[in-house]
């Protein structure tokens, strides 16, 4: 609901802002299009790490980190 919203909104900002010329629609497209971008920069990033194992060798895995559901 909220995805649809904010490109519903960065949509018509770049019609009637950006080349439209209208500067409250291009305010709008600015905030809509900074605050994804802040949040794309800012969203964690998945941990991905590569190993060759040779021949024998085990590779043990454990995760002592805090759950994201944990208060």
């Amino acid at each position: 609901m909220i995805g649809r919203l904010t490109n519903l909104l960065r949509g018509q900002g770049l019609r009637k802002g950006v080349i439209g010329g209208n500067r409250r629609w291009l305010t709008i497209w600015v905030v809509v299009a900074m605050t994804q971008t802040m949040r794309k920069l800012v969203k964690s990033k998945p941990v991905v790490e590569r190993f060759r194992l040779k021949p024998g060798e085990t590779l043990v895995i454990t995760d002592l980190g805090v759950s994201e559901s944990a208060p």
